[in-house]
């Protein structure tokens, strides 16, 4: 579903993806952990080419893109593969709820309004704000904003969900609705991929968890290997740490 083969990241001078291999099987949560500075969303934002590698090749099904040789076309195509959700909730904030959602299908998909909106209403129900329509983003908590954000990435019928520290802009009292629904959006069969520092929220719903530091993958493992029996002595270290101050 997704094969990443060494993929290098310079920004200027500096280093920071440094030959990332990766493959993520179609249906596989996985989640991304490790300190802040470790390459973690800028990994993220490559796979999509919202930061275009310096060198490497991104695969997702059918479609391989090499960063060196990247063309608009081949960007846009693989970029259509994916559904992404920023830290930030980059809502339209002149357009209402139901618009914020279907204007990617009217937009990217070409769908009709009335379709697009009957398939907007749907997904705006998976992710329990059908009582929000016609609010605009002002008018919504933080995490309301954020399901709208997922509903937004859902309503494309990507292959691939992208979740970029989906609540790091949250008061902590906002966070469980949230996960709560990223977890419902986890049992319905999608592949994605999440960059988090809730690392319950990880163990509970990864299938596999990379640990990243430094612009590399330290470890990868199960979450019950990642947590109980880890291998990495920085691995060890970070969990420990983070785990004290949860």
């Amino acid at each position: 579903m997704i094969k990443l083969e060494n993929i290098h990241k310079y920004y200027d001078k500096q280093h920071v993806l440094k030959g990332i291999n990766l493959t993520v099987d179609k249906g596989e949560v996985v989640s991304i952990l490790g300190p802040s500075g470790s390459g973690k969303s800028t990994l993220l934002r490559c796979i999509n080419f919202l930061e275009q590698p310096t060198s490497g090749t991104v695969e997702i099904s059918d479609k391989r893109v090499d960063a060196e040789s990247a063309s608009k076309a081949d960007i846009i195509s693989l970029r259509s593969s994916t559904g992404m959700v920023f830290q930030q909730y980059n809502l339209f904030k002149n357009f209402t709820v139901l618009q914020n959602v279907m204007v990617g299908l009217t937009s990217v998909k070409r769908i009709n309004k009335v379709e697009a909106q009957k398939k907007s209403m749907e997904i705006l129900e998976r992710v329990g704000l059908t009582n929000r329509l016609s609010h605009y983003p002002a008018q919504l908590s933080g995490g309301q904003q954020q399901r709208v954000g997922i509903a937004r990435a859902l309503a494309l019928n990507p292959e691939v969900l992208l979740f970029d520290e989906p609540t790091s802009s949250l008061d902590p009292e906002l966070v469980d609705e949230v996960l709560a629904t990223i977890k419902k959006v986890a049992t319905e069969g999608n592949t994605m991929l999440i960059v988090t520092h809730e690392l319950n929220f990880a163990r509970e719903i990864s299938d596999r968890i990379i640990f990243m530091e430094d612009g590399v993958i330290i470890e990868e493992g199960t979450a019950e290997q990642i947590f109980n029996h880890p291998k990495a002595e920085r691995t060890k270290q970070f969990i420990s740490r983070a785990i004290r101050n949860n």
